[in-house]
């Protein structure tokens, strides 16, 4: 029996589809460590001069588009998840995750050539936590317990169910938490059905979270932009009905912040992220596979080219009414995209405080000037995991004046970090304006470990 039947007749793919029980409508298991990125690698100006904003003829975020990273994650793939498989048996180039890779591979395209940074999730048709399962004919890397349960794997009665999908999504979420991409999009094709038959409809929905502390502003506001673009670009050249639902807060994994103790709503802790995303991020069940027009479409290079625009659309959209945005990385990095590491568990660490003086640049990637008195701000927390689900308690003043940076600037300023801890710890890094710390706004927070993983 080829992998296809198998497959299908296991039914070991937990598909999109609007009946699906798994809270992970991704089911992906991801990608390369070779994520992909236009980085801009720029000689780091002397500490406390200010970096004018280069300015551009970027759609998506002209002052400064290099400085702005995002992540792109291909619903599903690898060996063990076709994601829903060609409802019309016609082959795996009309399976969900061929067409969802093609379509992230469009959107990479329209956003390199705008000058953005892109960190392609998922690549190939590859695994980050594993595809290692001989009685399906996979033979990928080994299993990873990347979340930290105490188990990894795929087959095994014992395992709990879907022990392999949540360790693949918390690998994605970990290479785009580390590499602070600024918004985490999520591509899907949904699979409706009713009593278990497929309904032949065709429809646009967003899916994410206001359960985080930007999730009802900034990550409500990126969902609404990514379903308007889908919608008007797909309805323009659909030779048929399409339905627009919509965006839905729903914790599915890919957007579900972390679950710190179950609620009534989210009862199974083991059904949430370990460490969520700590920027924005949607997912798009951008059409339906079960209406064959609508995935002759998204097979199609002018279907999902309209998919893509409308991604893009909803991107610019996006970061064009950021107003409070930052990034701050090493001075002297060239890359932010962390390696994976060898080992059963979690792939991607942050990187160890260096020696010497801690030179940080900080860019601001927001529409607004910086105000007076934004200050940068750091704790310590001790930790087994590879970075840190939240900020810790106490964040402390570092001693660097940070100037009132225009959309786009760009400064290097040296800091002393708090005393480092005797064991294990992580570094949390941010600005904080008021009480409020960008990091509370969706911008990522520098992560630096106390010792190499």
């Amino acid at each position: 029996m080829n992998r296809l039947a198998v497959v299908v007749v296991a039914l070991l793919v937990a598909a999109c589809g609007t009946e699906a029980s798994s809270p992970a409508l991704t089911t992906g298991p991801a990608p390369s460590a070779d994520a992909t990125r236009a980085a801009s690698a720029q000689p780091a100006p002397a500490t406390g001069v200010v970096d004018p904003a280069p300015g551009s003829d970027s759609v998506v975020y002209a002052p400064n588009p290099a400085a702005i990273e995002v992540a792109i994650e291909a619903g599903h793939g690898g060996c063990l998840d076709w994601g829903v498989p060609d409802p019309s048996e016609r082959g795996p180039a009309y399976a969900e995750e061929t067409m969802t890779l093609a379509i992230a591979r469009e959107l990479r395209d329209l956003l390199a050539a705008d000058g953005i940074g892109v960190i392609m999730i998922r690549d190939e048709d590859e695994a980050l936590a594993g595809d290692d399962y001989p009685p399906l004919d996979c033979h990928g890397p080994p299993w990873r317990d990347v979340n930290g349960d105490g188990f990894a794997g795929f087959g095994d009665d014992d395992l709990p169910e879907g022990t392999r999908t949540r360790d693949e999504l918390q690998a994605r979420l970990d290479l785009a938490n580390l590499s602070a991409a600024d918004a985490l999009v999520s591509i899907h094709i949904n699979s409706p059905t009713q009593d278990g038959v497929p309904v032949e409809v065709a429809f646009t929905e967003t899916f994410y979270t206001d359960e985080t502390a930007w999730g009802a502003s900034e990550t409500a506001r990126l969902a609404e932009g990514i379903q308007a673009g889908v919608v008007d670009h797909l309805g323009a050249i659909a030779s048929y009905e399409r339905g627009d639902r919509g965006i839905a807060a729903h914790n599915f994994y890919m957007v579900a912040p972390p679950l710190f103790e179950t609620t009534e709503e989210r009862p199974d802790a083991l059904r949430q992220p370990t460490r969520g995303g700590l920027m924005p991020v949607i997912l798009a069940e951008v059409g339906s596979i079960t209406l064959r027009q609508e995935q002759d479409l998204l097979v199609s290079a002018e279907g999902q080219a309209a998919v893509a625009a409308g991604l893009f659309d909803g991107l610019a959209a996006f970061f064009g009414g950021r107003d409070l945005a930052a990034r701050i990385g090493l001075a002297d990095a060239v890359d932010g995209v962390p390696r994976p590491v060898d080992g059963d568990g979690p792939p991607f660490w942050p990187a160890a405080v260096p020696e010497g003086p801690l030179g940080l640049r900080l860019t601001n990637t927001g529409i607004a000037t910086w105000p007076e008195g934004i200050e940068l701000v750091a704790g310590w927390e001790l930790t087994q995991q590879p970075y840190l689900a939240r900020a810790p308690e106490g964040l402390d003043r570092l001693s660097a004046d940070v100037p009132a940076l225009g959309p786009g600037e760009s400064v290097v300023v040296e800091v002393e970090l708090p005393a480092m801890p005797d064991r294990r710890g992580v570094a949390w890094i941010s600005l904080r304006d008021g009480s409020t710390t960008l990091a509370d706004r969706g911008s990522p927070a520098l992560q630096l470990a106390s010792e190499a993983p």
